[in-house]
Formats: C-alpha cells, sequence, structure tokens
C-alpha cells in the first residue's frame, strides 16, 4: 500500500471521532509529513552538492555527522498510533547501522573510484617516500650501558624493571625515501614521551629526564658506527643516509595476485599466493581457516602496496568472510575510521583501521586488553596502544628532498595536466 492510499484509509477510518479531535490529530500528522519532506529534500541537496559518488559512499556520508546510517522507508518515518485522541509519533527517520560486509563493500567501491596511481614502485631516479607516525612502548637503561657490557640497553616488546630503568610510550615521525636499491634517506624526530604514571614521570625527569636510544646523545656517543651515514644528529632528530642492498632489495610485488574477490580468497585459503618483497604469515600452512584468511588478506594490503583493483579484491573477499566484525574508531591522531580487530593474543589485539568512504588504510596497533595475560606489559593499563603506525602520505617522488604532496602538485603543475 502506496503512502497517498494509506492516508486516505486513516482519514476516512476516523470519521466518526469527534470533529475537534480528528482535526488536531491530522494537523499533527500533516505538520509531521511535512517535516519529514523537508529533511528529504535537504538530505537530496546535500548529497547533490557533494557531486558524483560511488552509491556505497553515498550511503555513508550522506547523512552528515551521522556514521553509517541509512534511511527507512517514508511511511515508517511517519507512522502514527491514535491512542485516546492523542498522535503518537515516531522519532524518525528511523536509522540501522550498517553491517561489516557493506562498510567493506563500501571500502571496496572507493578503492576502485579513487583514481590511486596503478602502482607505486619508482623508476630510474625516482624513490617511492612513506611518512609514518608511531607509538612503541620502550624501556631503556640510563646511564647507559657500553658496548662490551652484560646489560641490554633498551628493550622492545614489553617493559624494563631495573633501578636504572624507565618506560614510556615514545612517539615518532619516520619518514622514507626508498629506491629500488634500496638506497635512499631515512629521517626520524621524537616527540614528548608519554607515562602511564605519574610515578614513572617523576622518577625520570629526577634522573635527569635521560632519552630513549637512538635519540639519547650518550648512546650516539658509545654507539658511533651506528651512526656512520648520519647527516643529522641530535637529540629530536636523526637523518641519514640508505647505502641500499643491490639486488637483494625488492619492492612489494603483488602483481601474480588475482584480482577477482573470489578468486583471491580461494587462493588466499589454499595458501597459494605468490608474492615478492614481503613476507607471508603462514608459508608452510597447507590450508588457512577464516581467521589466519582475514590475516593474511589484511597483510597483502597493509605491506603489500597493492594496486586500487586489488585493494578492492581484498576488501571484498574480506566482505565474504563468515564472522568478520569491523567497528568505528580512531587513531592515535583522532581520525575516525573502523577496524578489524583480532585476537587477543597474550592479552593483546590486533587493529587495522581504514575509512571505508575512501579506502585510506589509516593504522595498524596492538592494543593491550588484559595485562595479566600478557608477557611484558603487566604494569600497564588495559586499553594502551603498545605499538601503532599511522599512515601519513606516500607516493613516488623525484628526489630524496621531496614529499609526495609537491610530487603531486609539481605533476598538476607541468603543462598539459588537468590541473594546469
Amino acid at each position: 500500500m502506496d503512502e497517498l492510499t494509506l492516508l486516505q484509509s486513516f482519514r476516512a477510518e476516523r470519521d466518526t471521532d469527534p470533529a475537534p479531535a480528528r482535526q488536531a490529530v491530522w494537523r499533527a500528522l500533516e505538520a509531521r509529513i511535512e517535516a519529514a519532506a523537508e529533511e528529504s529534500r535537504a538530505f537530496g541537496e546535500r548529497v547533490a552538492a557533494t557531486g558524483p559518488r560511488p552509491a556505497a559512499v553515498r550511503r555513508r556520508r550522506g547523512l552528515g555527522t551521522v556514521r553509517r546510517r541509512r534511511l527507512v522507508a517514508f511511511a515508517a518515518a511517519v507512522l502514527a498510533v491514535i491512542v485516546g485522541g492523542a498522535l503518537v509519533l515516531e522519532s524518525g527517520p528511523t536509522a540501522q547501522p550498517a553491517s561489516a560486509a557493506e562498510i567493506l563493500h563500501e571500502a571496496a567501491d572507493a578503492a576502485t573510484a579513487a583514481g590511486a596511481p596503478a602502482a607505486l614502485i619508482p623508476g630510474p631516479g625516482q624513490f617511492y617516500y612513506r611518512k609514518e607516525a608511531r607509538l612503541n612502548v620502550t624501556g631503556w637503561t640510563s646511564p647507559v650501558p657500553g658496548p662490551h657490557a652484560d646489560a641490554p640497553v633498551e628493550t622492545s616488546g614489553g617493559t624494563s624493571d631495573g633501578p636504572d630503568d624507565y618506560n614510556a610510550i615514545v612517539p615518532t615521525t619516520v619518514t622514507m625515501w626508498t629506491a629500488t636499491d634500496g638506497s635512499g634517506r631515512v629521517r626520524e624526530e621524537i616527540g614528548p614521551l608519554r607515562f602511564w604514571s605519574q610515578a614513572e614521570e617523576a622518577r625520570w625527569k629526577k634522573a635527569g629526564s635521560p632519552l630513549p636510544p637512538p635519540f639519547n646523545p650518550e648512546y650516539q656517543q658509545l654507539y658511533k658506527s651506528a651512526f656512520r651515514n648520519a647527516t643529522e644528529l641530535g637529540p629530536e632528530a636523526l637523518d641519514y643516509k640508505l647505502d641500499g642492498f643491490g639486488s637483494s632489495f625488492h619492492f612489494p610485488d603483488t602483481s601474480k595476485l588475482p584480482t577477482d574477490p573470489k578468486a583471491l580468497r580461494q587462493a588466499v585459503e589454499a595458501n597459494a599466493i605468490e608474492v615478492g618483497g614481503f613476507n607471508l604469515l603462514y608459508p608452510k600452512a597447507t590450508h588457512l581457516d577464516v581467521e589466519q584468511t582475514a590475516a593474511e588478506l589484511l597483510n597483502v594490503l597493509f605491506e603489500g602496496t597493492p594496486t586500487p583493483r586489488l585493494q578492492a579484491a581484498i576488501f571484498d573477499a574480506l566482505a565474504e568472510l563468515p564472522g568478520i566484525e569491523v567497528t568505528a574508531t580512531t587513531d592515535s591522531l583522532g581520525r575516525e575510521g573502523d577496524a578489524i580487530a583480532f585476537g587477543p593474543e597474550d592479552g593483546v589485539r590486533r587493529e587495522y583501521l581504514f575509512d571505508p568512504a575512501t579506502s585510506t588504510l589509516l593504522a595498524e596497533r596492538g592494543v593491550l586488553v588484559d595485562p595479566a595475560a600478557s608477557r611484558g606489559y603487566r604494569k600497564l593499563p588495559a586499553g594502551t596502544a603498545i605499538g601503532e603506525r599511522d599512515f601519513l602520505e606516500s607516493g613516488v617522488v623525484g628526489s630524496t628532498a621531496e614529499t609526495a604532496g609537491e610530487a603531486a602538485a609539481r605533476a598538476a603543475a607541468k603543462p598539459g595536466s588537468e590541473a594546469s
């Protein structure tokens, strides 16, 4: 039954009610319908103003600040119930959260529509540029043990417990320029240390606020050979050249993987995929279960620099796996997105964050959910990101002094380009 027939029937059924009550009810209903119609018109204007987008993207972004919501049928939005002559209205338009499959298919649609370059492998005289913000739980010793001391300089994968050990979440910004032979440049910058207790921070300050390696000046003096290629060496930033690895270095190569989602999923399940430049997670397995299949697909997605077609196939393949859950979240920089999570294992849950509206990969991280079950993080509070990589920018550039944004602007300014 269409909306007009429904309303005509409703009006006929209420003709036996007292006229004033019937008129009041009808006026309230008409006002509600008009408000819903105005909201619908405004919704259409907002979508039209944004320009053409894939259908899945329109579904996600068309409702402004409300994430992953869809309008239900108009008749349901104006559902009215008469109780003793009073009109009770729903709060609509009502909404339903999108499923994990819908979100992943949306990301696949966005990947194919993104217009990204087919590959990010540099040519002669070019470099692959990548910038990341990182967080790592780090423990270190001060004074710094010398090269012949029987003591670790720092820890990874846990905290340190000695009287001269200090622990913090260490934020760094890492920028890399890499050529096809592995040569290039790396720049590391340290941010303010984050302590999980005032007592730990106070103890560190009392000791003179010693920095963790490799930013500790004492460490830099004791281990000079580690910085032989440094062009900048200090407590805030390190900048050094990469010599390269010649023929032993290879960029990630996923060119032999199928771009049909079903074929890709089946090949991963059979552990029969071939990649280069990075490692598969289960090299000796003959068959992968659902969680392992999802983990391997995400491994290719985050480590293999896939083309837009392969990226779309990965998202679509993930959408067809049973039991995959996607939750709304933010990374350490405050960027909103969604996450696929695994675990926990040893008290730590692995999360892979992406923005389905653009298919942008945001971050990967480990979150401590059960300190008592962990091996080296029992002193930390639950919810701590013990390690996180936030992806900021990537692209092919013309020198080790150029950023991806600068390269894109240079390319756009060339005669004959769309922007010129």
